[in-house]
């Protein structure tokens, strides 16, 4: 009796290890379909919509992803989210900053205007008097020009 415990023990291994596969494959039975094209076969994942172009002779076939916007958007998809996450936690960080506008703020506010301010006095006043001084200058009377030997001016 001992012995049929013995050999009974990887049959009784090997019947678990069946249960546990072969659900997963019944789950995977009608995930794919095929359709026949010229040179071979369409394979869509129902599940992923992942289309394969399956080709080959005799034992030796194989499929290949044809080609499909499909990845393409999905990884732009992918770097938008990344993108939106990032701009996110940005959002979130400047969210978190106070924004109360103290007295403080408005002196200091106040007294860069003021500086600014009379930079600009000064500068107008600078720019005025040189306006002045060139106005001098264009209206003043002409001298008389010297004259050349023959008794003309020059």
């Amino acid at each position: 009796m001992t012995r049929f415990t013995f050999a009974a023990t990887p049959l009784f291994a090997a019947g678990l290890l069946a249960c546990t596969v072969f659900p997963a494959a019944a789950e995977e039975a009608g995930r794919y379909t095929m359709q026949p094209i010229e040179d071979g076969f369409l394979r869509l994942d129902t599940r992923t919509g992942a289309v394969s172009v399956c080709a080959g002779e005799g034992k030796d076939w194989s499929c290949t992803p044809a080609s499909d916007e499909r990845s393409e958007l999905e990884e732009e998809n992918a770097r938008l989210r990344a993108d939106n996450t990032v701009l996110r936690e940005q959002v979130e960080e400047l969210g978190a900053k106070p924004r109360v506008t103290t007295p403080e703020d408005v002196d200091a506010a106040m007294d860069a205007f003021e500086t600014v301010a009379e930079r600009f006095g000064k500068i107008i006043k600078i720019m005025r008097r040189e306006m002045e001084e060139l106005d001098e200058e264009l209206n003043a009377p002409v001298e008389d020009a010297p004259e050349s030997s023959e008794g003309e001016p020059l």
